[in-house]
């Protein structure tokens, strides 16, 4: 609403600096259904549904000379031009979290779905094998599939892989919070 606002009153006075002085000018101003808020000079130049809520404003020569010496449309304009830089750069930001985001996403679910696999495999061809006592040490060793390396790597992979993501969407939430 501020931005709205704010080039609005940039635009009316770079209008009134361009208009030739006069003792005295009539501006009228109404706002559509959208919210955006037109000004004009012309009566005829307001749509006939809004006629009934224009404000008619009189400007003498002595309050637009001050309202030039208020805003210097050079540096406004600069401002603006800045300001929409830095949200073109934010919005840019947001793309790349959201395309790294994706591409975890996906990444984290294929992981998951090998270690179901594997897990299912071991359920199904591993079930009766016990671990046993090593006659030489005496200890127990456990019987392990030939995919028991590859899960140890998926565990962590996915654990990885959720702290990352949980990161990026902080930071997504962050670039949302600043663009609005």
């Amino acid at each position: 609403m501020f931005l709205k606002s704010f080039y609005y009153s940039v635009t009316l006075a770079v209008w009134l600096i361009s208009s030739p002085f006069s003792v005295a000018a009539e501006i009228y101003q109404w706002t559509d259904e959208r919210g955006t808020i037109h000004i004009t000079d012309d009566v005829s130049k307001i749509p006939g549904r809004y006629l009934d809520q224009v404000r008619k404003k009189e400007v003498s020569k002595e309050r637009t000379e001050e309202r030039v010496k208020e805003i210097e449309p050079d540096q406004s304009q600069e401002r603006v031009k800045r300001y929409l830089e830095e949200v073109d750069r934010r919005i840019e930001a947001k793309k790349r979290v959201e395309k790294k985001l994706s591409e975890l996403e996906g990444e984290l679910k294929i992981s998951e779905e090998r270690l179901k696999w594997i897990e299912e495999y071991e359920k199904d061809n591993y079930l009766l094998y016990q671990p046993f006592k090593d006659p030489k040490t005496g200890r127990w060793v456990p019987v392990v599939s030939p995919y028991f390396e590859e899960k140890k790597r998926l565990i962590e992979k996915i654990k990885n892989i959720n702290k990352e993501i949980l990161s990026l969407k902080e930071r997504l939430s962050e670039i949302n919070r600043s663009l609005n």
